[in-house]
């Protein structure tokens, strides 16, 4: 077996837990390496790829494995970490559970978007959580009309819209009200944000449809974001087309864990979400 290690190199927690994770793989006869610069290239022909941080480099380095299909194992170095597996203190026992095939592998989707300028594609890119249109700092609402297929769905004047996978449906497009979808129901969610209109909901789409979002006027800077990661300067006209990625992103999961429990520990939920509850 071939193990990766990417860990926060900003972060000298997540570098002392590599160091050491490293030295109880070696001592167990397990190959390892430590990768502080991701890419295709060293992540290919791994077994597993172990990432010590917080969602934000779960993210980068779920999109580059995804590619070449090797699964990932989070470990939370961050604050949130809704995507990671298990804390810092439960690292090695997690390993061991792995070792002992007490796991499963889980499948997450990814979408992909190309940027088309006066008929042209100009930039494409794979998010595991979000695509996001939003406005500058100091631009005014922006307009954008909203495609499923060849079907008009609705237009938002609003400071954004996010197109989120179920993944991502408890990042930013939580924040802007959007639903809280279940992993392994695969859609799209298409959430505004802070929209000029009492009527304006999000709208979830299969996972098979094709969505466009068209900009329909720019008073000032717009930008098209990926995860929360990278940014994409758009235009007046510009349209952004988004589908279902090709490859999935694996995920290591330990057995006993659901997707409701860690959204409870993760977000701080009540039990009852419409106040206490009374037997």
């Amino acid at each position: 077996m071939d193990i990766g290690i990417v860990p926060h190199t900003g972060k000298t927690i997540a570098m002392n837990l590599a160091k050491e994770l490293v030295s109880f793989l070696h001592e167990r006869g397990v190959g390892c390496n430590m990768i502080t610069h991701p890419s295709l290239t060293n992540l290919a022909g791994l077994d597993l790829v172990i990432v010590l941080g917080g969602d934000g480099t779960l993210l980068n380095a779920a999109r580059l494995t995804s590619q070449v299909q090797v699964p990932v194992f989070g470990v939370n170095v961050g604050h949130l970490g809704f995507l990671t597996e298990v804390e810092t203190d439960g690292l090695f026992p997690a390993v061991e559970k792995f070792f002992a095939g007490d796991y499963n592998i889980e499948e997450r989707m990814l979408i992909t978007a190309s940027v088309i300028r006066n008929g042209v594609e100009t930039a494409r890119y794979v998010a595991l959580n979000d695509f996001v249109v939003t406005r500058g700092t100091f631009a005014r609402i922006i307009d954008v009309s909203i495609f499923v297929g060849d079907q008009h769905v609705t237009d938002y004047s609003a400071d954004g819209v996010i197109v989120a996978t179920s993944t991502g449906s408890t990042a930013y497009s939580l924040s802007a009200g959007g639903p809280i979808i279940e992993p392994s129901l695969e859609c799209v969610c298409i959430t505004p944000i802070c929209a000029h209109s009492l009527a304006a909901r999000s709208v979830v789409a299969s996972a098979d449809a094709k969505i466009t979002v068209h900009l329909n006027s720019v008073s000032e800077e717009v930008m098209f974001t990926i995860d929360g990661q990278h940014g994409f300067p758009l235009r007046t006209g510009d349209s952004v087309r988004i589908q279902r990625a090709e490859k999935p992103a694996l995920f290591v999961k330990l057995s006993g864990r659901g997707f409701f429990q860690v959204l409870h520990s993760r977000l701080k939920m009540p039990q009852s979400w419409g106040g206490n509850h009374e037997e």
